[in-house]
C-alpha cells in the first residue's frame, strides 16, 4: 500500500518551486507517493465550528473592495457568530479555499476573511465561481 504526503507551501507562490523540487527529489522512496502543493478538491464537504455544522458548497463570496486579490467568505450569520475573531478565523478561511481551488490557485489572492451577510457588499456569489473569478481576475 503507497502512504500519500502532501508538500505544501501554504499557498505562498514564491515557495511553489521549492516545494515542486523537494518532490522531484523524494521520488524514489518505495511505498511513499509525495505531492507537490494541495490539490483542489471542490467545495462538496462540511466543517464543524463549535456545535454547527458550516456545508461549504453553501457559502458565498465577495471581493474586497480595497484589498487587491482579497475576498470575504459569506458565512449563514449562525455560523459566522460561533466563528472566532482573528488568526484562527482567517486561518480556517485560507483552508477552506486551498481545499476547494488548490493551492495554487489560491496563491494568486492575498487576502481571505470571513465576513457576515449583512457586512458586505451586493456583488455576492456562490462560492462554486470562485475558480473562475479568480482566473478571470487575479
Amino acid at each position: 500500500k503507497t502512504r500519500e504526503v502532501i508538500i505544501t507551501a501554504f499557498s505562498n507562490p514564491e515557495l511553489f518551486p521549492i516545494v515542486h523540487e523537494i518532490v522531484k527529489q523524494l521520488k524514489d522512496i518505495d511505498g511513499w507517493s509525495f505531492i507537490a502543493l494541495k490539490q483542489p478538491r471542490g467545495f462538496s464537504f462540511k466543517i464543524s465550528i463549535g456545535d454547527k455544522q458550516l456545508d461549504v458548497k453553501n457559502l458565498l463570496f465577495t471581493p474586497i473592495p480595497n484589498i487587491p486579490n482579497g475576498i470575504q467568505l459569506v458565512a449563514p450569520d449562525d455560523i459566522a457568530k460561533s466563528l472566532s475573531k482573528g488568526e484562527d478565523s482567517e486561518e480556517l478561511a485560507w483552508l477552506i479555499v486551498e481545499t476547494g481551488i488548490g493551492e495554487k490557485l489560491t496563491g494568486k489572492l492575498e487576502h481571505i476573511e470571513f465576513a457576515n451577510s449583512d457586512a458586505t457588499e451586493k456583488h455576492k456569489r456562490p462560492i462554486s465561481e470562485l475558480k473562475n473569478y479568480i482566473e478571470a481576475t487575479a
